[in-house]
């Protein structure tokens, strides 16, 4: 019997599902649990019907944690449009982060938890380039954030690069540690509801740099 040819929205639709299941098992399975033959088994294929879609296992992994950037960065982008005032950026950039977070807990535990191989395991391979792709989309986020904390310290004295490290990694290890204790159900056995501690956490992240 023939192939079916499909079209291109028909294969966008397929190969989001496979990223889809692809997620779901690097979520339960870890990493190396990820194999085209298990792809296969979910997705109630051949192994080999994958390969028409992605060449292999690392390849459909660059392509999760892209997509995944990719989210965050149009949410991102769509919040802060029309908006001029960096403090009320940053506000929103954390706001933005914290949503992403706790509603795509297998994409933020990908991105940003997991011990995966990053764009240094792919250096000098075949997948340098896809790898340097997903890290420039990564780096987005960080680069809104960056332009933020550098008009609001522009003129307070110091190395200004050093300071915008400073406060960008400050920024991102609060938003990760609420994010992370929070869908990890640490904080239910504290409070039950750590949900409404958002804005103080926000507002005293910002207090700092006025």
């Amino acid at each position: 019997m023939p192939r079916v040819s499909r079209n291109k929205k028909e294969v966008d639709e397929v190969r989001n599902k496979i990223l889809d299941y692809a997620l779901d098992i690097i979520s339960t399975e870890g990493y190396d649990g990820l194999t085209m033959r298990e792809l296969g088994h979910r997705f109630g294929c051949a192994a080999k019907t994958i390969y028409n879609y992605f060449s292999c296992k690392e390849e459909i992994y660059l392509h999760i944690l892209t997509k995944g950037f990719e989210t965050l960065n149009s949410n991102a982008d769509r919040a802060l449009s029309g908006v001029t005032d960096p403090f009320q950026k940053l506000k929103i950039l954390s706001y933005e982060y914290i949503r992403f977070g706790l509603e795509n807990t297998h994409y933020y535990n990908l991105m940003f938890t997991r011990d995966v191989p990053k764009y240094t395991h792919y250096m000098g391979t075949y997948f340098e380039s896809a790898a340097r792709e997903e890290k420039e989309t990564a780096m987005h986020y960080a680069r809104l954030s960056e332009a933020a904390f550098s008009e609001i310290l522009l003129n307070k004295g110091g190395n200004l690069q050093e300071e915008i490290a400073f406060h960008l990694v400050r920024m991102w290890a609060m938003l990760h540690g609420y994010v992370s204790l929070h869908n990890s159900h640490s904080f239910r056995e504290y409070h039950s509801d750590t949900l409404q501690f958002q804005q103080r956490i926000v507002d005293e992240l910002l207090s700092g740099l006025k």
